[in-house]
């Protein structure tokens, strides 16, 4: 907040720039608290992206593949999705990875 401040009386910000501003920052940090809340509530083991899937790793699935899985329409249809493999392909990371990309996109 103070740096906020700091700045529009540095770069003599009219009053409309700074309250922009301000709003700003207040969406981002609601939006922030709100995935924050959305984590908790997912119970998630833990936290595993889709960027840090190693795709080059998994023979049976493609890249275009991956990316439908990303859009979530699987999800707004109400869809189930099944991993099956041997132990240390990818599937929990994929599973977690996906449950985090919903949980980004205001799923809960």
């Amino acid at each position: 907040m103070n740096k906020t401040l700091m700045d529009a009386e540095s770069k003599e910000w009219t009053c409309r720039q700074f309250l922009g501003q301000l709003l700003r920052h207040e969406l981002n940090r609601r939006e922030e608290k709100q995935l924050a809340k959305r984590y908790r509530w997912a119970l998630l083991p833990e936290i595993k992206t889709l960027e840090e899937f190693r795709l080059e790793e998994q023979q049976s699935l493609s890249k275009r593949q991956l990316s439908q899985l990303r859009e979530l329409l699987w999800l707004e249809q109400n869809y189930n999705l099944i991993f099956l493999g041997p132990p240390g392909v990818g599937k929990t990371h994929l599973a977690i990875g996906l449950a985090v990309e919903a949980l980004k996109k205001g799923y809960i």
